[in-house]
């Protein structure tokens, strides 16, 4: 140390007790200095502990704690000047990125996070000789961690003095925690302060109105006194300037100031000396670190935003909170300084006397992380036992063990990890140094780097109140959809287009920052600490740096950027609950995105990391990014939980595999994933392949014993069925620990399978018996045939258990050949098995009086099985029954008396019918009515059987050789007409055959005679009124035509059709010349129908709405629907089409005679006919293609022209019985 320079003590409060103060020092290890505001401690006790240390010879430094880096900075400066040294020189500081010291440096003020970091270096601090740790009252982490350790240093190092001082400290608390050192109170005030309590004068007062009121109230006592005034944050500031400036106070200037205030607006607060009074509108950032000159008057709100994190949630809140005592003091303290001053508190003085006496020290109100990382790193004791002046919460160091364990910087053991001694080394937040550690490993260290600069500094953005949309505007092109962090690299990259040589431009950026609307300083600082993490990086991570390119492309992979990220924050992520319409993140928090995102109010990603969690009004998540939920598992499985189930056979893979459910922090990152079961759990594994692979059928190479395995088990099925046990013999689980016994527990694969079994006679030692796989003994089933004999025939028999179901019982399955040929009486007796029961309850359903005189059934059933055991019956079980039972008692059963149907299912023997494609056709007790029921199944069957020789397509020529009308097995062969070719099929039915073969006929005679036809098509003789009504009556479709055509060449063929070749040949030849005049003949009886047809179509219209006429207008509306219906021309023929013209001109003379007689004759003939007529018109309407009904709609037509118009020719005699039996014959009901 040189020698003792000439020292100088303004005229302040402490220098006046310089004495006594030296003398605690001489005297004791600790001295606590309370010095009030304004006392002078911050800068004359360094030149107190310097002018000590030189008396004593000691060549060592005087080391000054602050907790901020611009009190640091300031108070250097200001002791330095008053000691006449240049500033780095015999007094520096060192802040953060920052160091103005040197050897000969005998005075260091720094931050109290600086002297932090010493000790790691340093254990000892062997460099001083005397260290001040000032504001000691705030209690920040880093000061109460400085006390703990120096509290442990002062035992080994006995030369070491230690001064605490402060404006606002509980005195008793710290001297009793260094053993009782004494304490020093310093007066600190000029001028005396007064205190006045100005509350709400109701709870509805806000607190802009409150302000409002309170400057109003100084206003009157002094307009021109400055004002500060105590707001707990930015936005209450903002609404009281709003609210002040309104007030239009004189020659007032109102001032904001806060930390995120840009630095022209900060200098606008310490400018004194103006025209105006200032009122200036502060956070508590003017309790302490920034002392504003010239204060008359300060406005206490009584709030202030204090940060409190919760441990068991991991969120920061930012709340507003009644201030303690304390502070209020250091509040009090900033007026008065240079004249009287008033404080006027807006709360009453017993809020004041409530309120609690200090602020909570910051380690009972933040996360532990870092200390505990530093303490480690030091091989300090463990953060329970360390001897902290406030030890905090177990909740607080659980909560610090758990982020380190987060960021794999410590093992549960609690020993540090590789990654934990390399954050210990960086003086950084533990998960910022996390984030660059992974970002050296992903090669994306230079952007992360920024990132991590930028998220270190207040948001560079500024936006102030009145010119919020221009800031908007200008933040824009910055901003990305997806991530705040790359916001940050997007700035970066413009403000970096204004270097040079690695040094700014800084008038240029300046500019730029300004129309932009970025801070410049804090832009500058963010530079600075960029550059110092590099260098930290570098000396730390021994990893190179380079800068940011203005390129994004060169920026690197930005998963990787995110990742690295994530990994120092990896519980902060959440996902999209749709339902709650917020995010869900780790421990069942719920939070939004922050509105200063430039992810806010865009569609909603479904997962998000958020660097930090802060609670407002409600919980907002600031600077957030998109992210791939696959991060979690990568970046931290070490806070993974991993959960195995649903194991299954996949028969694909041929191994046992499961589904993986990854949870972190209770959210599902991974649900469901395929994962292979015998890596996971092998013993269950195991068992699931000898259920599902072995047992289930899953094993897609079957061995002997598997097919060995089907065989017993449909045995001892089927014994189940016929003795009704159904799943009472058949045991799973012996089968299952059969083959578990064999398997080796090892296997769960079919690879692993097939090599095991077929090595030596493991094969064979997988053969099952029936004895394996049941329980108990199989009764004898002889009772219970598979197959029951009626004379030389068999019939095959199946059982089946199913209670309520149409199969249950005995069931006889035949095939449709075997319908026609099935004994009836064969069903009733079903199977011996079975018989006595069946007959017993046949007993009991008997009337009372004749199951008395049969009684006892069960005697009676037992003998009637016993005769009939090895006889084959002829008849009926009830015909047989009856006479056991007549003969037995003497009175007379008859078969009417029992009652099936009280009978189950299981003892009422049914038949099923299958198709030849084994399809069910039907199933029932009644054989004659199943047969019934097939009847047009089976005719078609035999149809089809029958065409096996008959059918034949696509002939242009008569090639069939003869066909008869009928064969030797009553089938009716004719030709089909196909279109443009004619084939032959065999009908069982004479009409269809017939109709079938007169259009063969017809269309094969068109083929032959192609160019006449044609011909005669081309002229066809239809007279003008019927070419008007032919579109009318085919609706467009041309049918009517091609169907005069039709029964033209119908005509010139004959009366009788060809069979065989000669007979076409002659037909032909012969009708090629009469074409022309059938189309003649044709057309005239169609000519003839229109003209009638036109009248009476027209009369009928007209009366559809007539009271009385009505029902023969719907009468005559049905005939003609008949007549004239779809193909009607084909459907009369060429015999028939004449006839038409008579029943429309039959239709006209009713109605003439409708004129001329009552209605009431009219109506007894139309309901006479209507009785006969509606049964056949509903059938023909339903079945307009069966021909057989045509036959009788012909007759019908005669039978209308006999009554109606009895005057007129009819073809054939009719009457109203043949008509009705001709309906009864096709069983056609009305």
């Amino acid at each position: 140390m040189p020698d003792l320079p000439q020292i100088n003590y303004p005229d302040l409060p402490v220098a006046q007790r310089r004495d006594e103060i030296m003398r605690a020092m001489r005297a004791h290890q600790v001295v606590i200095v309370v010095g009030e505001t304004g006392s002078g401690k911050t800068t004359q006790l360094p030149k107190m502990a310097y002018e000590l240390a030189c008396e004593e010879g000691k060549d060592g430094r005087v080391g000054c704690t602050q907790p901020r880096r611009l009190a640091a900075a300031t108070v250097a400066k200001r002791v330095a000047s008053e000691m006449g040294t240049a500033l780095g020189d015999r007094v520096g500081y060192q802040v953060r990125f920052v160091e103005k010291v040197q050897s000969e440096t005998s005075i260091k003020f720094m931050t109290d996070g600086i002297l932090l970091a010493e000790t790691q270096r340093d254990r000892d601090l062997r460099q001083y000789d005397t260290l001040i740790i000032d504001e000691a009252h705030e209690r920040s982490l880093n000061i109460d961690f400085i006390l703990g350790y120096l509290k442990n240093l002062l035992k080994r190092r006995k030369d070491l003095r230690v001064v605490v001082s402060s404006a606002t400290l509980d005195a008793g608390m710290f001297s009793e925690y260094f053993s009782g050192a004494p304490v020093v109170n310093v007066e600190g005030r000029t001028f005396p302060v007064e205190d006045h309590y100005l509350p709400a004068v109701s709870s509805g007062e806000d607190l802009t109105r409150h302000v409002a009121r309170a400057v109003e109230w100084v206003s009157d006592i002094d307009a021109s006194g400055d004002v500060l005034i105590f707001l707990p944050g930015e936005r209450e500031i903002r609404e009281c300037a709003d609210v002040l400036e309104g007030r239009d106070f004189n020659r007032t200037e109102i001032l904001p100031l806060f930390a995120r205030l840009g630095l022209d607006e900060q200098e606008r607060v310490f400018r004194t000396g103006g025209p105006n009074r200032r009122v200036v509108l502060a956070t508590n950032v003017a309790e302490t670190s920034v002392t504003i000159p010239g204060m008359v008057y300060v406005i206490d709100s009584g709030l202030a935003r204090v940060s409190r994190w919760n441990p068991a949630r991991q969120i920061q809140r930012l709340q507003v909170e009644q201030i303690s005592q304390a502070s209020a003091r250091q509040r009090r303290g900033r007026c008065g300084r240079v004249s009287d001053g008033v404080c006027v508190r807006l709360y009453s003085e017993e809020d004041h006397d409530l309120s609690e006496e200090y602020t909570d020290p910051e380690i009972r109100r933040s996360s532990l992380a870092g200390v505990i990382l530093r303490m480690k790193s030091l091989n300090l004791p463990d953060v329970r036992e360390f001897p902290f002046l406030s030890p905090p919460s177990a909740k607080a160091i659980s909560e610090g063990h758990r982020t380190l364990e987060e960021v794999g910087a410590m093992e549960k053991t609690g020993h540090l990890t590789e990654i934990g001694r390399k954050l210990a080394r960086l003086p950084l937040d533990p998960r910022l140094g996390r984030m660059l550690i992974e970002a050296s490993q992903r090669n994306v260290l230079d952007p992360v780097m920024v990132m991590v600069g930028g998220m270190s500094v207040m948001d560079v953005r500024e936006r102030p109140q009145e010119k919020q949309a221009e800031a908007d505007t200008a933040h824009k092109k910055f901003t990305d959809d997806e991530s705040d962090f790359l916001t940050l690299l997007h700035i970066w990259s413009a403000v970096g287009t204004f270097r040079e040589r690695r040094r700014f431009k800084r008038n240029q950026l300046r500019k730029y920052c300004k129309q932009n609307y970025l801070s410049f300083r804090r832009v500058m600082e963010w530079d600075q600490i960029v550059s110092e993490l590099g260098r930290l990086v570098r000396d730390t991570l021994k990893v190179k740096t380079q800068a940011l390119s203005s390129e994004r492309s060169q920026w690197g992979d930005e998963g990787e950027m995110h990742k690295s990220l994530m990994a120092g924050m990896p519980m902060q992520f959440g996902f999209w609950d749709k339902e709650k319409r917020a995010y869900r993140s780790t421990g069942g928090r719920e939070f939004a995105i922050f509105p200063g995102s430039g992810l806010f109010g865009k569609k909603k990603p479904e997962w998000l990391l958020g660097y930090e969690l802060v609670e407002t009004s409600r919980v907002w998540a600031r600077k957030v990014a998109v992210i791939d939920v696959r991060w979690v598992e990568e970046l931290v499985p070490h806070m993974c939980r991993h959960r195995y189930h649903s194991p299954h056979w996949d028969e694909h893979q041929g191994s046992v595999y499961g589904k993986e459910t990854v949870l972190c922090g209770g959210l599902t990152i991974v649900d469901g994933r395929k994962v292979f079961y015998g890596r996971v759990n092998p013993v269950e594994a195991h068992e699931v392949f000898v259920r599902e692979a072995v047992l289930g059928g899953g094993l897609r190479t079957r061995g002997e014993f598997l097919d060995r395995l089907d065989e017993v088990r449909d045995e001892v099925e089927g014994a189940e069925h016929k003795l009704r046990r159904g799943g009472g013999l058949w045991s799973e689980e012996a089968v299952y620990d059969f083959f578990y016994d064999r398997i080796p527990v090892e296997i769960c694969t079919a690879k692993a399978f097939q090599k095991w079994r077929t090595t030596g006679d493991h094969e064979k030692r997988l053969m099952v018996t029936v004895g394996d796989c049941v329980w108990g003994e199989i009764d004898d089933l002889a009772a219970f045939p598979d197959v029951v004999w009626s004379g030389e025939k068999s019939y095959d028999v199946s059982y089946t258990e199913a209670p309520g179901e149409r199969a249950d019982g005995v069931v006889f399955e035949i095939g449709m050949d075997e319908v026609v040929e099935f004994p009836d009486h064969l069903v009733g007796w079903g199977v011996l098995g079975l018989l006595e029961e069946r007959v017993y309850l046949l007993i009991r359903s008997l009337p009372k009086s004749q199951r008395q005189v049969c009684s006892p059934g069960r005697e009676a059933a037992q003998v009637f099985v016993e005769e009939w055991d090895g006889w084959e019956p002829s008849r009926d079980i009830l015909i047989e029954l009856a006479d056991f039972l007549s003969r037995r008692s003497g009175h007379v059963i008859d078969v009417g008396m029992f009652d099936e149907s009280r009978l189950p299912d299981s003892l009422r023997p049914k038949v099923r019918v299958w198709s030849d494609s084994e399809d069910e056709l039907d199933m029932g007790e009644d054989v004659a009515e199943i047969r019934k029921k097939l009847t047009g199944l089976m005719r078609e069957r035999r149809e089809i059987r029958v065409n096996e020789a008959w059918e034949m397509t696509g002939g242009e020529g008569w090639d069939f050789g003869d066909v008869p009308e009928v064969t030797d097995d009553g089938v009716f062969p004719a030709l089909v007409d196909e279109g443009k070719t004619v084939g032959m099929r065999a009908f069982l039915d004479r009409a269809e055959a017939d109709e079938s073969h007169r259009a063969g006929c017809v269309r094969l005679f068109q083929i032959d005679q192609a160019s006449q036809v044609d011909y005669v098509r081309r002229k066809f003789p239809i007279g003008m009124m019927g070419k008007m009504m032919v579109p009318v009556m085919d609706a467009g479709t041309g049918d009517v035509m091609v169907d005069m055509l039709r029964v033209a060449c119908e005509g010139a063929m004959g009366r009788v059709l060809p069979r065989n070749a000669e007979d076409f040949a002659t037909a032909s030849t012969e009708g090629k010349g009469e074409i022309y005049a059938c189309a003649s003949r044709v057309a005239e009886g169609f000519d003839t129908m229109v003209e009638s047809y036109r009248r009476v179509s027209d009369w009928v219209e007209d009366n559809r709405g007539d009271r009385h006429l009505h029902v023969v207008a719907e009468d005559l509306a049905e005939e003609i629907e008949w007549l004239l219906g779809s193909g009607f021309v084909w459907r009369a023929g060429y015999q028939r089409m004449s006839d038409y013209g008579r029943y429309f001109l039959a239709m006209e003379e009713r109605l003439k005679r409708l004129a001329s007689l009552p209605l009431v004759k009219d109506d007894e003939k139309r309901e006479r006919v209507q009785q006969q007529w509606n049964r056949w018109f509903g059938a023909w309407k339903k079945a307009p293609e069966q021909v057989a009904l045509w036959s009788i709609g012909w007759l019908m037509m005669e039978w209308r022209v006999a009554e109606f118009a009895p005057s007129f020719p009819r073809k054939v005699k009719v009457s109203e019985k043949r008509v009705a039996s001709m309906i009864e014959d096709l069983d056609i009901h009305g």
